[in-house]
């Protein structure tokens, strides 16, 4: 066979051979699953800040040590800001699935805590704190730390939203609850509208230092001590249980850890 023959031979057979690789259809490797979606924990917070623990901004201690919690867990954290007794209605209507708050043995119709027997567990707390009595210099009103005396006809006012556990419905005394927050529940008692005003220590006596319209001063008996927690709605806890245990547990070692660092 002539040399160019042979050539033209090879030329042809290499043509024919790509044809047939690009009529083979090619097999594409087996695309993975999409992992599954994580489960979204909706936290609502309230729109005033209850210092030093929660603040709109998210830079609140107790939310800090809920987002440490959260690293590493199967779980999508999503916040938002609303009133106080928004947040409430949102959790029992399923619009949230956390809050956090003090335990009321009246929100265990939606909500769950964690829990060491029929109490609340104090070592899975995100924060611990108290309630003091506030009044104007100079009033009589009075709290003996089992009642309060010498309202003279006003009322004792309280936050908003806020739980203060039975001794306040146990007093018989008189509630104004229109303040939604700190300062403005003292400013009211600072004009006189409220014989007392019950109000978290720390926020307390960071806006008495500040100034108000007229001095005022913490009585020396605390109306209550309470414990923060993250506050889960009934059906969260039942459709994920074992990551609701987890969470609390590892609030409960975060926290122990920071309490025992130098």
């Amino acid at each position: 066979m002539p040399p160019f023959a042979a050539v033209g031979w090879v030329l042809c057979l290499l043509l024919l051979g790509s044809s047939w690789a690009r009529a083979v259809p090619q097999t594409a490797p087996p695309a993975s699953a999409p992992p599954p979606p994580w489960p979204v924990l909706r936290l609502c917070t309230s729109d005033s800040p209850f210092v030093p623990y929660t603040a709109p901004d998210g830079s609140g201690s107790s939310q800090r040590l809920l987002a440490q919690a959260l690293q590493g867990l199967p779980l999508r954290l999503q916040s938002y800001v609303a009133p106080r007794s928004r947040c409430l209605l949102d959790a029992r209507a399923g619009q949230a699935e956390a809050l956090i708050g003090v335990f009321d043995p009246e929100r265990l119709a939606w909500a769950r805590y964690p829990m060491r027997g029929d109490q609340p567990d104090g070592s899975q707390a995100l924060a611990a704190g108290r309630f003091l009595v506030y009044r104007r210099v100079g009033s009589p009103a009075d709290w003996d730390g089992e009642r309060f005396s010498q309202l003279q006809g006003a009322p004792v006012g309280v936050r908003l939203g806020f739980s203060y556990g039975g001794a306040l419905a146990r007093s018989a005394a008189p509630i104004d609850d229109k303040a939604t927050s700190a300062e403005q529940l003292l400013r009211k008692l600072a004009k006189g509208r409220v014989a007392l005003a019950i109000v978290q220590e720390a926020q307390g006596e960071l806006l008495r230092q500040q100034g108000l319209e007229a001095p005022i001063e913490a009585l020396p008996r605390p109306f209550s001590s309470f414990e923060l927690h993250l506050i889960l709605t009934q059906r969260f806890e039942q459709q994920h249980p074992a990551l609701a245990r987890q969470l609390w547990q590892r609030i409960g070692q975060l926290r122990a850890r920071q309490a025992g660092s130098p």
